[in-house]
């Protein structure tokens, strides 16, 4: 009998090069009694099922992958061998490899008979997200019509990345709604958890890291090489594509693409990628030393001031806690008022209203700073008053989070706006952020009763799998629509917050 981790180890990627034979020996070992299974998705091979990937735009790892064009008659999309007697429920993975910038939905029928038996809201994805739909299907049925995509609204093809042994768009099946801790960190340790090499693989590293860190996980230490291999293929080059699928090999020009680098000078800190984040951030001050960078945001506390501390460290290059100090102080300046944080904001036209509190960069701002001082509490820089200071911050905005704080431990995608709905992200973020202030000290009252009643809440948001739900997507469209709206998806990346609140209980 195959369990169905054996079988996501032995298939590879289906729908090319393999057979429905040997598909159907594959599954008809796979037993129907699993918790749960991963089962392939098979192409009709036609020519609109892979359309050419748009000039300037590349496949994140030269993975296979298929295309959804706009006719009418759509993709069809075959389930060989679904085990005859499943009873349980059945989802529809698919997993973005383009990122659109679009809202578009998709309609799923059963084969050619016409009959819906799901949807897609796929709005603003990255590369590498999962999007879920639950069939109103049979397994018989499914197997014997197959399922058809057709597009209910967009105007252009969307990719999703084929079937793999560890990744890819799939079916998933399960017989329980039950959440198994062991699978969230299970997932986590796996290449499932990739995310395209910016802040959301930087959360996920950082993650591991913790785990690494505070509990000595040896899974989270493999799973940390694992994920740096697949970017930093060699000792020479760093090899990625952007949140468009935009191939920046070698190049760094995204503040946002910091967070990595805080892993990766803890594991690999004489890789060449190291100059490339180092001349990026220096770059953003003059011949005296003064900032000056007109964007800011509340991500550069966590993305540009807490890997510059971690490299100063690893290099023995104090020159840096100045310039984390820095980037945090203008942050503080600039993007804060008493009991408000603006996510961003141009310091010549002003900050951003509508990121007013926004929950997500709130925690941006909060995890960044104690990451960062913390750090600097340990450099030369830790008799500085700017450093000390920067506990009366952390405080006062620690404090603030916990007074919005929903009576279910969480938090809404707005802290201070009750008409907005709860956010995992959000409250992983929020936890990760107060579980360290409570470790270094200054947090005392936050305690660990505190965090498990964050981590309870955050349960109920998992699949059977391990992935967390209930996330507003990346802030890439109307603010009002998709931060303050109802709209929910599928990160990997918030599982790394998740991995900082067990590392801490």
């Amino acid at each position: 009998m195959l369990s169905r981790r054996a079988f996501c180890t032995k298939a590879s990627v289906f729908g090319l090069g393999w057979s429905v034979t040997d598909i159907s020996h594959i599954l008809s070992q796979l037993s129907i009694n699993s918790e749960f299974q991963y089962l392939p998705l098979v192409t009709d091979g036609s020519p609109a099922s892979k359309i050419p990937v748009p000039e300037g735009h590349r496949i994140a790892f030269g993975y296979d992958y298929f295309t959804l064009d706009t006719s009418e008659k759509g993709l069809l999309l075959n389930c060989p061998q679904i085990p005859d007697k499943f009873k349980g429920k059945i989802f529809l993975r698919l997993q973005s490899a383009i990122d659109t910038r679009t809202q578009d939905d998709v309609d799923v029928l059963l084969g050619d008979t016409g009959k819906k038996i799901g949807s897609f809201s796929i709005w603003y994805p990255t590369n590498l997200q999962i999007f879920e739909t639950a069939l109103n299907a049979d397994a018989a049925s499914l197997r014997k019509h197959g399922i058809r995509l057709v597009f209910k609204n967009g105007n252009r093809p969307l990719y999703f990345f084929s079937t793999r042994a560890d990744n890819g768009s799939h079916l998933f099946l399960t017989q329980t709604a039950t959440i198994n801790e062991s699978e969230w960190l299970n997932l986590l340790y796996s290449p499932r958890s990739l995310q395209p090499f910016d802040w959301l693989e930087g959360c996920v590293l950082d993650g591991l890291q913790e785990l690494y860190i505070r509990k000595h996980d040896q899974k989270a230490l493999a799973a940390i090489q694992q994920h740096l291999d697949y970017y930093l293929v060699d000792d020479k080059n760093l090899v990625y594509i952007d949140l468009w699928a935009k191939p920046k090999d070698n190049t760094l020009t995204n503040l946002e693409a910091g967070i990595p680098f805080a892993v990766i000078g803890q594991h690999r800190k004489q890789h060449p990628a190291v100059t490339l984040f180092l001349d990026f951030c220096k770059k953003r001050y003059d011949a005296n030393g003064v900032l000056t960078a007109d964007y800011l945001s509340t991500e550069g506390c966590y993305t540009l001031a807490y890997p510059l501390t971690i490299l100063a460290k690893q290099l023995n290059a104090p020159e840096l806690y100045e310039l984390a100090l820095k980037e945090i102080e203008a942050r503080i300046s600039f993007l804060t008022e008493d009991g408000v944080i603006y996510r961003a904001g141009s310091r010549k036209n002003g900050k951003t209203s509508e990121n007013r509190n926004w929950s997500r960069g709130y925690v941006w701002f909060l995890l960044g700073l104690v990451r960062t001082a913390e750090e600097l509490n340990k450099s030369p820089l830790q008799n500085d008053p700017r450093v000390k200071r920067l506990k009366e911050v952390y405080l006062h905005f620690a404090h603030v989070a916990l007074r919005h704080q929903q009576k279910d431990h969480s938090w809404n995608s707005y802290i201070d706006l009750s008409e907005t709905k709860y956010e995992s992200s959000a409250t992983a973020g929020f936890g990760a952020a107060l579980a360290h202030g409570h470790r270094i000290g200054w947090l005392p009252e936050f305690g660990k009763d505190r965090l498990q009643k964050i981590y309870s809440r955050l349960q109920k948001s998992l699949t059977p799998d391990g992935f967390l739900k209930d996330i507003t997507q990346h802030n890439a469209g109307n603010m009002e629509m998709i931060q303050k709206g109802n709209y929910r998806v599928i990160s990997q990346y918030a599982l790394g917050f998740l991995a900082h609140i067990k590392a801490h209980l």
